[in-house]
């Protein structure tokens, strides 16, 4: 086995990674960084780097979120419309995680039955899951977006989306924002206390061209975009397994455990997720290198700040001189 392990939201800020894992015992994790070779890159979106990993030129995420949703994307070209909460802050205007929406089935139809009009001159609005909305496209978009992973819990550009036809998008997600703002939905879900939807976020545009090559013999997670993507390589695709310890060839383990209580600034959330993943996931695969049962580890943590990479085989440990190097001891590390 070949095991790269993919982690957004390893990395926090430096202040805040150090005031939250400084009393954490890591065992594996220090163990790991201490043997392996590092590398510490500028900031990425981890979408960004599997683009590269299947030299896409485009990282088309709706068509592949389509894909891995029981969905048929075609050769057309799809484009992500996400509801989502904006929230007005001191500093501008913060794109609140949409996983605490929890839309449901009758609530997302009858916000997209209310909002498809918006948009049928140039795309069919459609579902798989609620709130996970798709434009079939029927004429061109050249849009620069942001991967609703990566900007949720952040401040946005309120000049996104831009490109050739951002100007036109803004002026159509001000029309859908005027539709939401005394939708019964909304009014009910205001009653209830539950977080009101105000806008939609387009992202992931473009069209599936088959085959893609894979540079993987596996994918495990849970995101469909990255089991759309299994798919479209035609390799196997799915959750991570229990345990790992007995699987073969070359596999991608996309983690994002972390990459909620990350964004949402939760300490006590990711602190645990950590605990939990030295455990799940740090230890065991420490344990097959050491015998000679992983014959490479890739480790890829992403953050605000940086991009970081450790690579381990087992002849790293013969290493016996060198010593733990926690987590922390990487805040302060510039990008080489």
């Amino acid at each position: 086995m070949r095991l790269t392990l993919c982690l957004p939201g390893l990395l926090l800020p430096r202040q805040a990674l150090i005031d939250t894992v400084s009393d954490l015992e890591l065992p594996a994790l220090s163990r790991l960084l201490s043997l392996g070779r590092l590398h510490r890159d500028t900031p990425a979106a981890h979408y960004d780097r599997l683009m590269q990993r299947w030299n896409l030129d485009a990282f088309p995420a709706a068509a592949l979120r389509l894909l891995g949703e029981g969905g048929t994307p075609g050769t057309a070209d799809w484009l992500c419309l996400d509801p989502v909460h904006l929230s007005v802050h001191r500093r501008g205007v913060k794109l609140e995680d949409p996983v605490a929406l929890a839309l449901s089935a009758a609530e997302d139809a009858a916000l997209r039955e209310t909002l498809a009009p918006c948009f049928a001159d140039i795309g069919e609005l459609s579902a798989t899951v609620p709130g996970h909305w798709a434009l079939r496209l029927t004429a061109s978009c050249e849009l620069v977006t942001q991967p609703l992973p990566q900007a949720a819990g952040c401040e946005v550009d309120p000049a996104l989306p831009g490109g050739h036809d951002g100007i036109a998008w803004r002026r159509r997600l001000a029309a859908a924002q005027t539709l939401l703002h005394e939708h019964a939905v909304n009014r009910e879900r205001e009653a209830s206390g539950k977080p009101v939807i105000n806008s939609l976020w387009p992202w992931g545009p473009g069209q599936l061209r088959l085959p893609l090559a894979a540079p993987f013999d596996a994918i495990w997670s849970a995101d469909p975009v990255l089991l759309g993507l299994g798919r479209a390589s035609g390799i196997t695709a799915g959750p991570p397994p229990p345990a790992f310890d007995r699987a073969n060839g070359n596999i991608l383990a996309v983690i994002d455990d972390l990459a909620v209580p990350a964004r949402s600034f939760d300490a006590f959330a990711w602190r645990e997720t950590l605990a939990r993943l030295e455990r799940e996931w740090f230890a065991p695969a420490a344990r097959l290198l050491r015998h000679g049962r992983c014959r490479a580890l890739h480790i890829a943590g992403f953050g605000p700040d940086a991009t970081l990479n450790v690579d381990v085989t087992p002849g790293d440990f013969l290493k016996f001189w060198r010593r733990p190097l926690p987590l922390t001891a990487l805040a302060g590390t510039a990008p080489a």
